[in-house]
């Protein structure tokens, strides 16, 4: 049945459930750079593949549309259900992956205030995640940071969280991916440590999900923890902006007071 229309006609109405736009965390800005982003699931992988190209983390997976804006649209339709899981993957290791749990508002309530010509706006219904640097990321030779690995035993802990901190102030944060490497770009919040001098003594805090979950062959984001963001229309949303750690997630490493050039990247290895 019409619900715009006379029944005479024909008509096709798509309503937004999800309007994502996927940010970086370090220019704030919509990345550019080639990014997928699906409805949560196991992935259709080939394990017998060669290991070189990496196999794609949403082969055979629903992914949203991308508009030329930038911004992905998952419209409503019989199988959207809430909450919503997605998995935001970057290519190239530009960024690393996130997964993402969105509580959606339902057709039906949609439905409901349109009828009471009080329409929900599209902008309760939008979120903008913030991806952070991956190996492969695109950085200007001026920036300050530490290009890292985190190891346990020889083994690369997967999936960390990094913190750097002046006098106990967070100047910069990274999330580490699957090898246990990660880019921390400083830059954050630098204004509350005053005047900066070279080197900085920054302090490095390692966070990493205790137990770990399990991984599996044919999902390479399988312990990827999911992180439930906001409800709807709550900004600032913290777990968005990676600033809250997923649960489970735990203090496994620090290195105090590193000094650090600024203007340059450092390496900075750390064991757990």
């Amino acid at each position: 049945m019409s619900v715009v229309l006379p029944g005479v006609f024909d008509e096709l109405v798509q309503r937004l459930a999800i309007g994502l736009e996927p940010r970086d965390a370090v220019s704030q800005t919509r990345i550019a750079r080639p990014l997928d982003v699906a409805v949560d699931g196991a992935p259709d992988f080939d394990i017998d593949a060669p290991p070189w190209p990496e196999p794609s983390a949403v082969a055979g997976l629903s992914r949203l549309t991308r508009h030329g804006s930038g911004r992905f649209v998952l419209l409503y339709g019989p199988t959207v259900r809430t909450p919503v899981t997605l998995r935001l993957v970057p290519r190239d290791r530009r960024y690393v992956p996130r997964r993402l749990e969105v509580d959606i508002v339902s057709e039906g309530q949609v439905l409901a205030a349109e009828a009471l010509d009080n329409d929900i706006p599209t902008t309760s219904r939008t979120w903008r995640p913030l991806l952070f640097p991956g190996a492969g990321y695109d950085l200007a030779e001026t920036a300050t940071g530490v290009r890292g690995t985190v190891t346990d035993a020889g083994k690369p802990v997967r999936w960390v969280r990094i913190e750097g901190s002046v006098n106990g102030r967070v100047i910069g944060r990274a999330h580490g991916d699957d090898r246990g490497e990660f880019l921390l770009v400083l830059g954050q919040n630098t204004g509350a440590v005053g005047d900066l001098v070279s080197p900085l003594a920054v302090t490095i805090t390692v966070l990493a999900r205790n137990p770990a979950l399990p991984e599996k062959k044919n999902d390479a984001l399988a312990d990827l923890q999911v992180e439930t963001v906001a409800a709807p229309g709550v900004s600032p949303d913290d777990v968005s902006n990676g600033i809250t750690p997923p649960d489970h997630y735990v203090q496994v490493a620090q290195v105090p007071d590193h000094p650090l050039t600024l203007g340059r990247l450092s390496s900075v290895p750390i064991a757990v």
